[in-house]
């Protein structure tokens, strides 16, 4: 588990890094290994849903073995323990899911723009771009913080899991 953590943690670093440098991409014209910006949006963006999507299992596989622990062993706080458990979900899924719905936004309209600047020339909405990558960022930045917070109270119930059992 905690090998399947520092996974994560690697792996949201990593993501950062990428958005980052994607940003960085858009307003300046340079290339990462030989990749434009379109290119290397594609990369971010996939290595982006990837950590979001495992970050998200992590915290559905430890809860549902968290579950099951807490229903063959049935220490006496169990039930104070899931509820934890389901005020973890309730903090960090909306979070992800809000971060995974701004940073997917971007990358759809920077590629519908794409496209449709070069059928259309004059099309107005370039300057939406920039809000909406400082947005995704910051929102971004704002949940690496509550999902480390989620991960340490994740770690913290099975703690108590553990020592309740011994």
């Amino acid at each position: 588990m905690y090998l399947f953590m520092i996974s994560c943690y690697l792996l949201m670093i990593f993501s950062l890094i990428n958005l980052l440098i994607c940003g960085s991409m858009g307003y300046t014209s340079f290339s990462v290994f030989g990749a434009n910006h379109a290119q290397f949006s594609l990369f971010a963006i996939l290595i982006f849903v990837f950590t979001e999507t495992l970050v998200m299992y992590f915290f559905i596989a430890t809860g549902k073995s968290i579950k099951s622990i807490l229903g063959e062993q049935n220490p006496a706080n169990a039930k104070e323990l899931w509820e934890e458990v389901k005020q973890i979900k309730k903090i960090i899924f909306p979070q992800i899911m809000l971060t995974i719905l701004l940073i997917g936004g971007l990358y759809i309209f920077y590629f519908g723009y794409i496209i449709s600047n070069s059928i259309n020339e004059s099309l107005p909405y370039s300057w939406l771009q920039g809000p909406l990558y400082l947005l995704g960022i910051v929102q971004h930045i704002w949940s690496l913080k509550i999902k480390n917070n989620s991960f340490k109270m994740q770690i913290n119930i099975i703690s108590k899991i553990a020592d309740s059992t011994k």
